[in-house]
């Protein structure tokens, strides 16, 4: 059993406060064994049409936010690997980076949703691909969710789950994170059974903290750098609309306009970055020489840092062994990355 002390190193080293307060929005990666089953889930957190009803497979990454019971929520459904096995590797590779970018600084917890009427001998070939892009470490941070559509024969389908050979070693490996998710129940219930969700994961964060690695670091890093880019690209547009504001509205009214728009362009200018730094990163980082790559790293973080002018020279330096483990170890990477990235600094510079 994992002491006191233990446990708080660990969170330690992720970054993440050891508590959530209902004032945390929460993000959520969504794995699961069925499009159906995605879908399904996300739609009753929400609580609202995440997919058009001509949405049935779930080819791309796609980002659905909203507040639940009084708490800002994301949902990060992936590509469902189970019915697009044929997806090429550099199309998932592409999808997983959005994935990463989109839930950045972390996910707070990864819901392997399935099915818990058509758990099959493969149920647990799932946890393959995540743990192949993201680490054993996610394995912590994964809360199975086994939906039912129905309420009906509750206590005896829970019974005949947890008896399932796939399922319990599906479970050992996720150290027993597991709840039942009934979609009636939920809805008949007041959201319930989210509610439910809710509690489970602050409790694994409290335990263990938000997921991250130095994927995710990366990401976010130059996430927030390529915010303030694009940002400052809209300058003239954002002064124009507040002074649209300011002649329309006044008082409190004006105060409300004002934050809604800047809220709007918040949301705007992260959305939009996360996908041009997802064209960037890389899952390399659990096959690379580290001691390489932090050494490439600082010269890359150099290059990029005198690529972007003043502002990059005071992080280059900082994030650069970052970069180096994120481009793996091999010159050829760092150059191909350095290449790609000189124009889009020169372009943002002018």
């Amino acid at each position: 059993m994992a002491t006191v002390k233990e446990k708080t190193r660990r969170r330690d080293s992720l970054d993440s406060p050891p508590n959530m307060s209902s004032e945390t929005p929460l993000r959520m990666l969504i794995f699961g064994s069925s499009s159906d089953v995605q879908i399904s889930t996300s739609q009753s957190i929400l609580g609202q049409d995440v997919f058009s009803r001509f949405e049935v497979n779930i080819l791309a990454t796609k980002k659905s936010s909203g507040v639940v019971q009084e708490r800002k929520t994301t949902l990060i459904n992936t590509p469902n690997l189970q019915d697009n096995r044929g997806l090429p590797d550099r199309i998932v590779q592409r999808e997983l980076r959005k994935a990463v970018c989109c839930s950045c600084p972390g996910p707070h917890a990864v819901l392997l949703i399935l099915d818990a009427l058509h758990l099959t001998a493969d149920t647990t070939d799932i946890l393959k691909p995540v743990v192949h892009y993201f680490g054993e470490q996610v394995l912590k941070h994964i809360l199975i969710v086994l939906y039912q559509k129905k309420n009906r024969r509750a206590l005896s389908i829970e019974d005949e789950v947890k008896r399932n050979k796939s399922f319990r070693e599906i479970a050992e490996k996720c150290g027993h994170n597991y709840l039942f998710f009934n979609e009636e129940m939920n809805q008949t219930h007041e959201g319930s059974q989210t509610q439910a969700l809710f509690t489970k994961i602050d409790e694994m964060v409290s335990e263990h903290g938000v997921y991250s690695n130095m994927e995710f670091k990366d990401a976010d890093k130059r996430i927030q750098i390529e915010e303030r880019f694009i940002r400052k690209s809209m300058e003239k547009q954002i002064r124009q609309t507040m002074e649209m504001l300011e002649k329309k509205h006044s008082g409190e009214a004006l105060v409300r306009e004002m934050k809604n728009y800047e809220d709007k362009i918040q949301i705007e200018c992260r959305e939009k970055a996360e996908l041009a730094v997802a064209d960037k990163i890389g899952f390399t980082l659990r096959v690379v020489d580290y001691a390489v790559a932090v050494g490439k790293g600082a010269f890359v973080g150099a290059l990029l840092g005198f690529a972007v002018g003043n502002e990059g020279m005071a992080i280059g330096a900082a994030i650069g062994a970052g970069l180096g483990g994120v481009l793996g170890g091999a010159v050829n990477a760092a150059w191909s990355y350095i290449s790609s990235s000189f124009p889009d600094a020169l372009r943002d510079s002018t």
